[in-house]
């Protein structure tokens, strides 16, 4: 009977065997890896898609709202490229303190070397031309000559050696040289171009100012300021409807679900809650998230494992990013003065994301940020850590 059973089982067990083999063959994990591609893709089109439309309506109602984007993006780039150029300024910095020294470790080199030089030449003028000849004369033992001309050869070698290192430490000043006028020129272009795109930052930060000025004449009364949160409040949960549909099918691998972590994770940003979730915004609105105030260009970090599924501006939110932690859980940042990431990357829990910043039309830095679960928005107070570290 239970070999009946086993004769049965082991063609099952084989099966199953091959299909998982099959599951996790290079060609399957290829091919799911391109059909997760093809997901983004998707949903990056459609996302593209629905911002140019809310863009297209928002500059047909609002000029200015329009003109401040614009600025306020002009103004992230400048600040990504001052970034990036302070990061090159620094790295070229450390490169020629290092070759600075080494320069000054060839130089002490050089001297050491030439003295050696000097000496051996000082030996060599006093012998003369004849020198082996010398040697050979002013022995007493002629079956001494095999073992002086042996011991003249290991001197001409030495000697030779000698002027090889000198010769070489020279060649090493020269390239080392080179190298660091080269590193200086580049560290002046890029002092340069810093200083251009500071002027070109405090340009369009002063534009900016300027028309927030103007933004917020318009907007004086509550009906008009309601109108535009009601406005700024649909678009977004128009973008999340729009991801909640793409990301579905999307797989999120983690070994710590995002369902586990309430009062587990950590802060995005060090500050103090300025508006807490369910707080009165304006009349009838509420907050749906938390607003953190912060200092300026301080690191965002994501509060758990997850792929970015929006790294965009979005009209009354500045530069926002939104990670999918799957399973119907999504984490948002808006009003960041510069994004770190792409849609379609891989973040981990407390890397860096983003900056803290003002766009959207904010008058000092914050950081807004809203926890989804299923498309709507939750207390971050249950799963954030009580206190920022």
């Amino acid at each position: 009977m239970h070999s009946k059973l086993r004769c049965h089982a082991t063609p099952v067990i084989a099966a199953f065997l091959a299909l998982l083999a099959l599951a996790f063959s290079p060609v399957a994990i290829t091919g799911a890896k391109d059909q997760e591609q093809k997901k983004l893709e998707a949903l990056k089109n459609e996302i593209s898609s629905l911002q140019k439309q809310l863009r297209r309506t928002n500059d047909e109602r609002d000029d200015l709202a329009a003109q401040l984007r614009d600025t306020e993006i002009k103004a992230a780039d400048i600040q990504k490229n001052l970034r990036k150029l302070n990061q090159q300024i620094n790295s070229l910095n450390t490169e020629l303190n290092t070759l600075k020294e080494q320069q000054e470790g060839l130089v002490l080199k050089k001297q050491q070397q030439a003295q050696l030089v000097g000496r051996e030449l000082n030996a060599a003028y006093r012998l003369g031309r004849h020198e082996p000849l010398k040697l050979l004369f002013n022995l007493e033992n002629p079956d001494n000559i095999s073992r002086i001309m042996k011991y003249y050869e290991y001197m001409v070698e030495a000697r030779s050696a000698i002027l090889v290192n000198y010769k070489n430490t020279l060649d090493e000043i020269a390239r080392n040289e080179t190298t660091l006028l080269n590193k200086q020129a580049l560290l002046k272009d890029d002092q340069l171009k810093f200083t251009v795109a500071s002027s070109e930052l405090e340009k369009e930060l002063h534009e900016r100012q300027g028309l927030l000025s103007k933004i917020n004449e318009q907007r004086q009364s509550d009906s008009s300021r309601l109108k535009k949160l009601k406005l700024e409040r649909g678009q977004l949960e128009k973008i999340i409807a729009t991801l909640e549909r793409n990301i579905r099918h999307l797989s999120i691998p983690s070994d710590t679900p995002f369902s586990k972590q309430k009062g587990k994770l950590p802060w995005p940003v060090k500050g103090r809650i300025s508006y807490r979730f369910g707080a009165t915004r304006n009349t009838t609105l509420k907050w749906t998230g938390w607003l953190i105030d912060a200092k300026e260009a301080s690191p965002v970090k994501a509060v758990h494992h997850g792929r970015v599924v929006f790294s965009d501006y979005l009209r009354g939110h500045g530069l926002m990013l939104i990670i999918d932690h799957g399973r119907g859980y999504l984490s948002l940042y808006a009003h960041n003065q510069i994004l770190l990431k792409e849609t379609g990357d891989w973040v981990a829990s407390g890397e860096d994301i983003a900056r803290v910043g003002n766009t959207g039309g904010l008058t000092s830095s914050a950081l807004y940020f809203e926890i989804r679960s299923q498309g709507k928005a939750i207390d971050p107070k249950r799963w954030l850590k009580p206190k920022a570290s």
